[in-house]
C-alpha cells in the first residue's frame, strides 16, 4: 500500500478569471489589466517594479506575482484552468490531497470594505468551483471578509459547504495582532464550523506595507509577524479560551519554533506567571501545527516539540525560499527520520490539522 500524502501548503495563481464570480453591481471592483512599455519602472503598492502588465485595484497599481514555479509547473496547473493536469501532476508526486492557499491575497489590496468583499467573495466561489471538479482532492482555505464582519459567518458557512478546511490569515490582520479580542467572534465561528486558523506568511497591514515597501527583503514584513502572532496567542492564552480551535503556522519553516517557545517561557517567568505547560507539549496542548521544510534541522526540532504537530507542504505553484516541490519524496526517501514520524508529518498530522478525517 502506498503512503498517503497531504500537501499542506500549495498555491493557486489568480488571474482576471478569478474575479468573474462577482455579484451584479460588484463588477466595478474587478482588477483592470494595464500594459506598460518594456523599459518603464512603475512605482506600485508593493514597491518599484518593471513588468509588461499590471493590475489596477481600487485605484492602486499592483505588479503581477513573479513568484511562480515556471520550471516545475504549467500555467494551467498553477492558474487552475487545467485541473485534470494538476491532479495528474499530484499523482506523479504521490500526493493524495493538496490544501490550496491564495497568492494574490498574500498582501492586502484595499481598505475599502465593499471592494474587499467583492474580491474575496469572487475568490471563494472560484475555489469552490475548483473543489467541485477535483473529486475532493483540492481542498482550500477560505478568506474571511474581515472588513465586513456581518458577512463573515454566512461566507464561511458557504466555504465550509464547498470544500474549505481552514481560514486564511496572516500574522497581522488590518493592523491588529491575532490575540486582539476583535477576532474572538471569528474564533467562535471557526470552532462552530470546525475550520482551522491557517496563519500563512504574508502582509495585511497598510502600516507594515508602507514601512517595508522598498525593502530588499520580505522577512520583516511577511515572515516575522507570524512568529509574533504565535507568541501573542500563547501569552494571552487564546488557544485555551477556544479549546476546539486548531491553529497552524504555514510557510515560515519550523526552525523558529524552539526559539519562540523559549522566549515565551521567559516572558511568563518575567511576568511572575508560572507556566502551566512544558515546552515539549506546548504545541500539542494548544492544538498548534507548524509546517516544516526539509531545510529545517528536523531531528533537533522534534527533540524539542515532538512529531505530532508538524506538517509539510510543497509551496506548489511558487518559486521562493519555501518552495520544495520534491519535499514529500525527499522526506519519504532520505531515511533521516523514523518511518512512523514520516507518516505522521506527511499524512496523519495534516489530516488532523485540516480536519480531513
Amino acid at each position: 500500500m502506498s503512503l498517503k500524502i497531504v500537501d499542506s501548503d500549495a498555491h493557486v495563481i489568480e488571474t482576471l478569471r478569478t474575479f468573474t464570480y462577482m455579484e451584479k453591481g460588484q463588477e466595478k471592483y474587478r482588477p483592470v489589466l494595464l500594459h506598460s512599455s518594456p523599459d518603464d519602472i512603475i512605482d506600485t503598492q508593493g514597491g518599484k517594479a518593471r513588468s509588461k502588465e499590471y493590475w489596477l485595484v481600487d485605484g492602486n497599481v499592483w505588479s503581477p506575482t513573479r513568484n511562480q514555479g515556471y520550471d516545475e509547473t504549467t500555467p494551467g496547473q498553477r492558474e487552475m484552468t487545467d485541473i485534470k493536469g494538476r491532479l495528474a501532476h499530484m499523482d506523479q508526486m504521490g500526493i493524495d490531497v493538496q490544501v490550496l492557499y491564495p497568492t494574490y491575497f498574500l498582501s492586502s489590496k484595499t481598505e475599502n470594505p465593499d471592494c474587499e468583499w467583492a474580491l474575496i467573495r469572487s475568490y471563494n466561489r472560484w475555489l469552490a468551483d475548483i473543489w467541485k471538479k477535483s473529486d475532493n482532492r483540492l481542498r482550500w482555505v477560505a478568506i474571511p471578509p474581515l472588513r465586513s464582519r456581518e458577512k463573515v459567518a454566512d461566507e464561511l458557512r458557504f466555504c465550509k459547504d464547498n470544500g474549505a478546511c481552514g481560514i486564511f490569515l496572516v500574522g497581522i490582520e488590518n493592523d491588529r495582532e491575532l490575540d486582539d479580542p476583535y477576532f474572538y467572534p471569528l474564533w467562535e465561528i471557526a470552532q462552530e464550523l470546525d475550520l482551522a486558523a491557517c496563519i500563512h506568511s504574508g502582509i495585511h497591514s497598510a502600516t507594515y506595507m508602507n514601512l517595508f515597501k522598498n525593502s530588499s527583503t520580505r522577512f520583516m514584513s511577511n515572515r516575522s509577524p507570524g512568529v509574533g502572532a504565535f507568541h501573542a496567542l500563547i501569552m494571552r492564552d487564546i488557544p485555551q479560551k477556544f479549546p476546539k480551535m486548531r491553529w497552524g503556522f504555514v510557510e515560515f519553516s519550523a526552525s523558529w519554533v524552539p526559539y519562540a517557545i523559549n522566549y515565551t517561557e521567559l516572558s511568563y517567568w518575567k511576568n511572575r506567571n508560572n507556566p502551566s505547560w512544558s515546552s515539549a507539549d506546548l504545541l500539542k496542548r494548544n492544538n498548534i501545527y507548524v509546517a516544516c521544510q526539509m531545510t529545517d534541522d528536523l531531528p533537533y526540532i522534534i527533540s524539542k516539540v515532538g512529531d505530532d504537530n508538524l506538517v509539510i507542504g510543497t509551496d506548489y505553484g511558487h518559486h521562493d525560499q519555501a518552495t520544495e516541490i520534491d519535499a514529500m519524496r525527499l522526506m519519504r526517501d532520505e531515511g533521516k527520520l523514523p518511518e512512523q514520524t514520516v507518516n505522521k508529518i506527511l499524512d496523519a498530522n495534516a489530516r488532523a490539522f485540516y480536519g480531513l478525517n
